[in-house]
């Protein structure tokens, strides 16, 4: 059906990467309604889930690919050439070059001191252990049984803040972002916290608790000395886990939490205090804040969930919540430890996640990830030397350019939403800030200086525990810090390598980091319906997110602000609906066998982002085809690909990126927590909901399922 073909080494691999992952029968499924299958049949039938993962999927192996190149940096000498720094190291040398190599020799000795097992084995459980005898003895239990009293709110609240200076949680989420209905002003924001498990149902899940409860009696049987007895030991683990299931009783469900019109709540600091007496917030808050910022409002996120926790705290034992906060800060820091005293709690989550308990990821993919997460910035600078170009930069500004004038267009085309809506919601897609493979501010990582001024106060030495208290310590300084200045609107919220993309409705901002604008979602040296049909897919997700049931609550400035008519509002969410009972109806095998569905509430927000993404990106390379000058500008087709017109490739590339496999027990988990509905629904429900689609596969149905952008 592709009258020519593409025959350079890019196109040959992707064309051999598509048909391995094909179904054998791909010729003879029906797309219409089994596109998945047709698509990545062939993927999960010649990839197994590697032993230390519980899901394995395209985007998986493009993240493998960047821990690769991250390894060979981290493992190799000081590169002495740059093409994006604002230095020219190779040249001259000079300041700038100077530091250039001194930040390179940072993340190398950070790494080597988390790859150096040896040196983590000889010290032990030992920093561990110093930072639990910090915790209880700053929340003593005096060896009492006795309920906590107002004598005690003090000691908690001490011990809380304890947590929070050295990057550990406890009841309640704290930290600092823009105000929903003033974005350029940094507030103190709280919200729900306090669960281990990964969501509220589980704590129903008579075979899961009993498992936490066992690995929490041997944990603190090996690292609480007052409960050296075994019996002792499970005693306290079943308080605790007690403890949490009330905690888990009152906590908001997940689509509550991330939804703005019941999460917004702003109230006076000293009125926390009043709301939650038991845990001193406000004395917690002003602590943590610089001395020049005057604490008056945060930003608490259902007030009723501290009240209620403080009234269960006052029911419960000082030595329940004593074991409670030291599990907080051996659950932070026990990754950090190479010591058979914390082995159970790698089991147990081993387990939690589908994998063999025994189950251990490479030490060097291990050190990647931590020296990504401490030093992440500095990795990203040489990250974007080997895997980024300003070619890259400027096709995916053209992409995303062709994105946002779609979506104008469709905009403008739309029946159900009112006039003065519309002209609003075009000016704020002119108004989106697009982001694009590495911040130049905030820190700018092309300048050497920056990034060494970006992570003053942090000390790297050839501890790894001391490095990592070091960093976390930073960070909480350097989050707490912004009260009292203006949102850093340059800040990204993921290092450049990261596999992933966002919409960000405070800052009305979409971010791709050079990780995502790779091979299979983005290559320049392929036919453009690869990289429109995957990259620009993400990219116009990303931007419907600014118009889902979410970012619609957000103006062209990222004010959390009503300007929808309720005319307009009416027909959005009757629309809404039609997505919500569609993905409602697609289901994983749950714990028990029967069928799970999908919490199409929950989804809601992403399943209505890809829909409107995939008919942005459609138009925008349909446009793009049209505009091409002359047949050789034009697409050509992939060897062995000929059965699929460039239409039905459009559509084969974007359900590659979708392709992959998960463990039960991760698609449940995903079940009750991911604002994602799984990737074979993602599939299936966005064809369905794609005119374009059914139109290109010939489908009976040209109609979507459910239609909004």
């Amino acid at each position: 059906m592709s009258s020519s073909l593409c025959l350079t080494p890019a196109c040959i691999h992707a064309a051999s990467e598509v048909l391995y992952n094909l179904s054998p029968d791909y010729q003879t499924i029906d797309p219409c309604t089994n596109f998945d299958k047709l698509v990545c049949d062939g993927f999960i039938n010649r990839h197994d889930i590697p032993p230390d993962r519980s899901s394995y999927s395209t985007g998986t192996i493009m993240s493998e690919n960047g821990q690769t190149t991250l390894r060979h940096i981290l493992e190799s000498p000081y590169p002495t050439k740059s093409q994006h720094s604002s230095f020219s190291p190779q040249n001259f040398i000079s300041i700038a070059a100077s530091t250039d190599e001194e930040n390179f020799l940072l993340i190398q000795q950070a790494y080597n001191s988390c790859l150096n097992e040896t040196a983590l084995k000889k010290v032990g459980v030992e920093p561990l252990v110093s930072l639990i005898d910090q915790v209880t003895a700053s929340f003593p239990a005096s060896g009492s049984d006795g309920k906590l009293g107002e004598a005690d709110y003090a000691a908690l609240s001490n011990t809380i803040l304890l947590l929070e200076r050295v990057g550990a949680s406890s009841f309640v989420s704290l930290g600092v972002g823009a105000d929903d209905k003033n974005p350029d002003v940094v507030i103190i924001q709280a919200s729900p916290a306090g669960l281990s498990l990964p969501s509220p149902e589980y704590y129903q899940d008579d075979d899961t608790v009993g498992a936490f409860q066992t690995m929490l009696g041997d944990v603190f049987a090996n690292l609480l000395p007052k409960t050296a007895s075994k019996a002792s030991a499970e005693e306290l683990a079943q308080s605790v886990v007690d403890l949490e299931k009330k905690i888990a009783g009152i906590t908001p469900p997940p689509g509550d939490q991330s939804d703005v019109t019941k999460y917004y709540n702003i109230v006076k600091v000293d009125d926390v205090g009043k709301i939650g007496p038991a845990l001193g917030l406000d004395s917690v808050l002003r602590s943590l804040a610089p001395e020049t910022y005057t604490v008056d409002s945060i930003l608490l996120a259902f007030p009723e969930f501290l009240g209620n926790l403080s009234q269960i705290l006052k029911e419960t034992s000082k030595s329940t919540i004593q074991g409670y906060l030291a599990w907080q800060v051996i659950d932070a820091y026990s990754s950090y430890i190479d010591s058979p005293e914390i082995q159970p709690i790698l089991r147990f989550q081993n387990t939690l996640s589908g994998k063999d308990p025994e189950t251990k990821a490479e030490r060097w993919k291990t050190c990647v990830g931590y020296v990504d997460s401490t030093l992440g910035w500095i990795l990203s600078r040489f990250y974007i030397e080997a895997a980024f170009s300003d070619d890259a930069k400027i096709y995916g500004d053209q992409i995303i350019t062709d994105i946002k004038k779609q979506f104008i267009l469709k905009l403008n085309d739309l029946e159900w939403m009112d006039d003065s809506v519309k002209k609003l919601a075009v000016n704020k897609v002119n108004n989106i800030d697009q982001k694009i493979g590495f911040p130049t501010t905030s820190p700018n990582i092309t300048d050497p200086q920056a990034l060494k001024a970006y992570y003053s106060g942090l000390t790297i030495s050839n501890s790894f525990f001391n490095n990592t208290l070091s960093s976390n310590s930073r960070e909480v300084n350097r989050t707490w810090s912004a009260l009292g200045k203006p949102v850093d609107h340059g800040e990204w919220g993921m290092q450049a390598d990261i596999v992933n993309a966002y919409y960000n409705p405070v800052g009305n901002e979409i971010v791709f980091p050079a990780g995502i604008m790779q091979f299979p979602v983005f290559e320049l040296a392929l036919p453009s319906y690869v990289s429109y049909g995957a990259f620009a897919s993400v990219a116009g997700h990303e931007l419907s997110h600014a118009f889902d049931n979410s970012g619609r609550h957000y103006d062209e400035h990222g004010n959390f602000t009503d300007w929808w008519t309720e005319d307009t509002v009416r027909a959005f969410e009757a629309r809404a609906d039609c997505f919500a009972r569609q993905y409602g109806e697609f289901a994983v095998e749950g714990p028990d066998g029967r069928p799970l569905h999908v919490n199409g509430r929950l989804t809601l927000g992403e399943n209505i982002a890809d829909a409107g993404g995939v008919a942005a990106a459609f138009a925008a390379w349909r446009q793009r085809q049209l505009a091409a000058a002359g047949p050789g500008a034009r697409d050509q087709g992939l060897p062995g690909l000929e059965f699929f017109t460039h239409e039905q490739l459009f559509f084969v590339f974007y359900a590659n990126w979708w392709c992959g496999k998960a463990r039960r027990e991760h698609a449940v988990q995903a079940i009750y927590t991911d604002p994602h509905a799984p990737a074979f629904a993602r599939v299936l429900g966005t064809t369905a909901n794609s005119r374009a689609f059914r139109e290109s596969f010939g489908c009976p149905v040209k109609e979507p399922t459910c239609e909004l952008w």
